[in-house]
């Protein structure tokens, strides 16, 4: 079977109409193959005239067209496709009752698509859109399948399914009211106190719902869903915005789920919560944007193995030519031979207003070393990275041996004279006409255009597609990836990262880390990290500072310390334990209270490294 993307937010014959059509392959080969509803419109590719010769998608010059060749077997496995030329899904996850399942891949390969099928909001089409859809189809087409009791009981009305949606950042244009308002209209199980309580709600309570912050929203999201009365819950990325800290509250809450005989299916970016929340996991792959394949549930350690190895046994198949290996932290800890790059004695911030204030330990930082910062969110991790950009000015404290006694005496750039820095925000703005190139050769100049820097670090973000991209079209994970780039593209001696895995996907995530670790380990920088994925911090890191305290009160960071120390230190304030997966090497969070959570608290040991 052969597959043709058109993507039409890449194709562009509405903005240069006489180009596209004097140049696009896709036209000059002749009339059988396409067809114009318009004079201006997307072409419309006839793929039984497509000989999947490749020339095409080579010579567009907006990257429009993708052509994928997949097996005959999946002939008869298609579930869904958006339109002609559209984005194909084929298969859908099996959902064990009971249970909860994981669901993982990159980003645009189905994974919201599937939730939606499941949740009943979408019917699959079977690749018929010329067509509509039908449940009775549905119902006959998943007979003698484990889907078919799913779909029986949907069509009857017999289940109720509730979905989380991915995107909160649209909650407070269409909810209005407080936090307690909200949750009470949507309390068909009886549980408002009980989420006030496990979700740490308190505190926004009362709060207008159009103040929230990202992470407060998410919380609220979650909070509604297991609020409202049904058998199967379904949550899209429930731990974007979220700290460490909150990501396994909700977490915890999600699971506790299954103690009521409800089923939960979960989208996860983050692998230690992955792993922490599900029994099963199923693996998404395939080409983003063009089609995605799911595969059959495997256990929750046995399924994110799998993902990471890119081979699926059951199936023979090999969907990433690597293996992702992630190297233990402590083959990394040595004692620091190279020279000091960065000093600063202990450091304070006390806002003006006397809402937050923050205490910084002395630390060092020397060259080819990365520093991961951990705490929860409201702590000063964001305050302490511009301290060091110069975008902040302390209380008082010294900086690489610049005395920062007085505010007003502060020179913004002070740490900059000596040292160049590169710095990547916590918030990306990024919302022009100005496209991914044009902006990439202005941050980091020619360097961008060498093969070098193509090759190293471009092309494993896969962003050579989107250079002809304006900015304001990119997605979430698209501007993450641009920022990071951008930023490295930066000849400085000190770069600082705030949150940068940020809306990635896992692939996206583990290749920033090592893609920052290579460049930084290269050119004899050092690098301040603030992450709250856990297995990035493992992947990434050197040594660690903890900052810890009342969020948005009073925020307190150690001196930089060893992995282990500095994980024992955060995880042992959490009480969550984490144990070295033997095939992998990923860090995985042991359930609570089994027996080798019992065992690694009982010897102190929450980082466990065996």
């Amino acid at each position: 079977m052969r597959i043709v993307v058109l993507d039409s937010d890449k194709c562009k014959p509405k903005k240069c109409v006489k180009e596209c059509r004097g140049s696009c392959p896709v036209v000059r080969s002749g009339t059988e193959m396409f067809e114009f509803e318009t004079p201006v419109s997307q072409p419309i590719i006839h793929e039984h005239f497509c000989t999947g010769c490749g020339i095409c998608t080579k010579t567009c010059r907006f990257r429009a067209l993708t052509i994928v060749n997949t097996p005959e077997r999946l002939d008869e496995e298609l579930t869904h496709r958006f339109g002609r030329n559209g984005f194909t899904l084929f298969r859908l996850p099996v959902v064990k009752p009971g249970k909860v399942n994981g669901l993982v891949g990159q980003n645009g390969i189905g994974k919201s698509t599937a939730l939606k099928i499941l949740a009943g909001e979408v019917i699959p089409n079977f690749g018929v859109h010329d067509e509509d859809p039908s449940w009775e189809r549905v119902h006959e087409y998943y007979k003698g399948t484990e889907l078919q009791n799913h779909f029986q009981k949907m069509i009857t009305s017999e289940i109720k399914c509730v979905r989380k949606p991915q995107y909160i950042d649209t909650i407070s244009r269409h909810v209005k009211g407080t936090v307690e308002e909200t949750i009470t209209r949507f309390d068909e199980r009886n549980i408002l106190d009980d989420l006030r309580e496990e979700l740490a709600l308190q505190e926004i309570w009362d709060r207008d719902i159009k103040v929230l912050s990202g992470g407060e929203l998410q919380k609220l999201a979650v909070a509604v869903a297991i609020a409202r009365e049904a058998d199967i819950y379904l949550f899209d990325e429930p731990s974007s915005f979220l700290d460490i800290f909150e990501r396994l509250r909700v977490g915890k809450t999600i699971r506790s789920l299954i103690d009521h005989n409800k089923t939960v299916v979960i989208v996860e970016h983050d692998l230690a919560v992955l792993d922490y929340l599900s029994d099963y996991v199923t693996t998404f792959y395939g080409s983003p944007s063009s089609y995605g394949i799911i595969s059959l549930p495997y256990s929750e350690k046995e399924g994110i193995n799998v993902f990471l190895d890119g081979f699926i046994p059951s199936e023979n198949m090999r969907f990433r030519d690597y293996s992702i290996v992630l190297e233990k932290s402590s083959v990394r800890e040595k004692i620091i031979v190279s020279d000091e790059i960065l000093s600063y004695q202990d450091l304070s911030k006390v806002f003006q207003e006397g809402t937050f204030s923050l205490d910084v330990r002395k630390g060092t930082i020397h060259q080819n070393e990365i520093i991961g910062i951990l705490g929860p969110n409201g702590i000063g991790k964001t305050t302490f990275i511009k301290m060091l950009a110069g975008l902040e000015s302390p209380t008082a404290g010294v900086i690489n041996q610049t005395t920062l006694d007085k505010p007003s005496d502060v020179d913004t750039n002070s740490i900059e004279k000596t040292l160049r820095v590169a710095y990547k925000p916590q918030y990306i703005t990024l919302n022009s006409d100005q496209t991914v190139e044009e902006f990439l050769l202005q941050s980091g100049g020619g360097v961008v255009a060498t093969s070098q820097f193509k090759s190293e670090i471009i092309k494993p973000f896969q962003l050579i597609e989107l250079f002809e991209q304006p900015l304001k079209y990119l997605s979430g994970g698209e501007l993450q990836k641009v920022a990071i780039v951008a930023t490295l593209a930066k000849d400085a001696d000190i770069y600082l990262f705030d949150e940068p895995s940020a809306f990635l996907s896992i692939e996206d995530r583990l290749t920033a880390a090592k893609i920052i670790r290579r460049i930084v380990k290269s050119r004899n920088s050092a690098c301040f990290v603030v992450e709250h994925d856990i297995v990035f911090q493992d992947y990434a890191s050197d040594r660690i500072i903890v900052f810890l305290g009342t969020p948005g009160v009073y925020g307190k960071a150690y001196s930089p310390s060893s992995v282990r120390t500095g994980m024992n230190r955060f995880l042992g304030n959490i009480k969550i334990t984490f144990r070295r997966d033997p095939r992998s090497g990923r860090p995985r969070v042991n359930k609570l209270h089994s027996k080798l959570d019992r065992l690694q608290k009982n010897q102190g040991e929450y980082y466990y490294e065996k």
